[in-house]
């Protein structure tokens, strides 16, 4: 078989010269196939890359600029009820027991998602749904530093959460913030969080779309950034980035099926922004009342109304004692908001929810085939009830720590099996505590804590005691199985 390099090939023409007539039409059809080929190998080496390279730059920067500050988010939930014994009760009889066996405590519900440093004070921006009903929230930062979470205020009709982590704010990088409302659909974005369990994953796309509905509701607030930048779980509360390196919207929310995850949503940042003030302010978001229900105009309404083109929010119904009673009609058709065009019954909904209660708003209105204006001043929704449980402080140290200790007594050794007379015991463990997790159990020998011998368990309360959650525990113990080891863990409420 003939074998071709670009040595050869830059010989073909005289090859086929003094092949001639030889030549048969396959083997020129052959010749002339590797000679375009060679042809298009020589374009792709002088193709200009200069672009692509800018592009990567600007992806790179922008990323650089934001994954600093942005956090995983852990959850802890406490589930009802107990999980039932090993052993089912009607077995229970085939085994020696003396008493029913105790029943076993539920473990908590774990869950995570992502969110983003917001100021200087350790204010962190995430979702609703990330730490609705949580006892405990922590954060670890993308350098690592692990903080216990207070959850500020949370709305679960936009979605959007805030948490705080005290002192620590200043050591935090904040994420720079964009403008929402200068996105273009086509604009390159960049999706940053911690999906499936890949920590601090940056993915990229385009703006596929503004002003998204997701649930139908009239009382959900939505106007979402869909994007096909890849949003899986666990991104829930991250940014969403422009290519200057700026949040402008908090991945929330993705469509798709079991074999393709596809468009991602966002909050806009405007929106955030509006809700984040009101949770600082007032510790829940106030949410203005206009007082109708709407529907995006179709084109049978807009030749009914006269308009001159599809557009506007169709009032379908005025609820009675609302600011809109007396000012808005059913049929009437708002165009505009104080001077923003209205394109859908969702420019409106999203619109109003930028505005405070109390404040008066402008209207035009297709009436009657005729425009007009309509002042009107916004009422306010009643809160909602808040969907978050505070979390207990400390009662003392046992609980910070998470175990019990006590002297040894013989009654004790005898029940461990320990070969000692002395010495500082754990009878008990909290399930599913930090201590639990990293190795600490019943009956093993406390001999120092944080490098400091522990003689008495009065001494043991005094070196607990100026600790606090989220300090770093360093046990010495003698373990009945191990021998002597060390247990390193965090100091947690519980």
């Amino acid at each position: 078989m003939w074998r071709c390099d670009r040595r050869s090939l830059v010989a073909l023409p005289a090859m086929l010269l003094l092949a001639g007539a030889c030549t048969s039409d396959s083997q020129a059809r052959a010749v002339q196939e590797q000679l375009r080929l060679s042809n298009a190998l020589d374009r792709v080496q002088q193709t200009d890359t200069s672009f692509a390279a800018l592009l990567s730059s600007a992806f790179r920067g922008a990323a650089e600029s934001v994954l600093p500050s942005v956090v995983f988010v852990s959850v802890e939930r406490e589930i009802a009820g107990e999980m039932p014994a090993q052993i089912p009760d009607l077995f229970r009889r085939f085994f020696d027991f003396d008493a029913p066996a105790p029943e076993t405590p539920v473990p908590p519900q774990i869950g995570s998602g992502s969110g983003f440093v917001f100021d200087d004070e350790g204010h962190i921006i995430t979702n609703h749904h990330v730490v609705a009903e949580a006892t405990r929230v922590d954060v670890r930062t993308f350098d690592g530093q692990e903080f216990e979470a207070e959850v500020v205020g949370s709305d679960p009709v936009t979605d959007i959460a805030l948490l705080r982590v005290g002192a620590h704010g200043g050591e935090l990088s904040r994420a720079p913030i964009g403008d929402s409302q200068s996105l273009l659909i086509g604009d390159w974005v960049i999706a940053l969080g911690n999906p499936l369990g890949l920590d601090f994953t940056v993915t990229a796309g385009i703006v596929s779309a503004r002003g998204r509905r997701l649930t139908g509701r009239q009382s959900a607030v939505e106007s979402f950034i869909q994007t096909d930048a890849a949003i899986n779980p666990g991104n829930s509360g991250g940014p969403l980035v422009d290519l200057s390196g700026r949040v402008v919207g908090i991945n929330t929310a993705i469509a798709g099926s079991d074999r393709f995850v596809g468009y991602g949503f966002a909050v806009p940042m405007r929106l955030a922004l509006e809700v984040v003030d009101d949770l600082l302010e007032y510790g829940y978001a106030r949410r203005p009342r206009l007082g109708i229900r709407v529907s995006s105009v179709t084109a049978v309404d807009a030749e009914v109304y006269g308009l001159d083109r599809v557009r506007g929010a169709e009032v379908n119904t005025v609820d009675p004692d609302s600011p809109a009673e007396g000012r808005l009609e059913v049929g009437d058709v708002i165009l505009e908001l104080d001077g923003d065009p209205i394109e859908t019954a969702n420019d409106l909904t999203a619109g109003l929810r930028l505005r405070d209660p109390g404040e008066e708003v402008e209207l035009v209105v297709q009436r009657d085939r005729r425009q007009q204006r309509i002042r009107v001043v916004l009422g306010e929704f009643e809160q909602e009830e808040a969907e978050t449980r505070p979390v207990p402080g400390p009662d003392d140290a046992e609980e910070l720590m998470g175990f019990r200790l006590q002297s040894l007594t013989p009654q004790l050794a005898n029940q461990f099996g320990i070969e000692r007379d002395s010495g500082l015991i754990i009878t008990d463990v909290r399930p599913f505590s930090q201590a639990a997790r990293a190795g600490v159990r019943a009956g093993q020998i406390l001999l120092e804590l944080n490098g400091e011998p522990v003689r008495s368990t009065s001494a043991f309360r005094d070196q607990a005691e100026g600790l606090e959650a989220d300090d770093v525990v360093s046990l010495r113990v003698i373990d009945p199985e191990v021998g002597e080891t060390i247990v390193n863990f965090r100091a947690r409420r519980p």
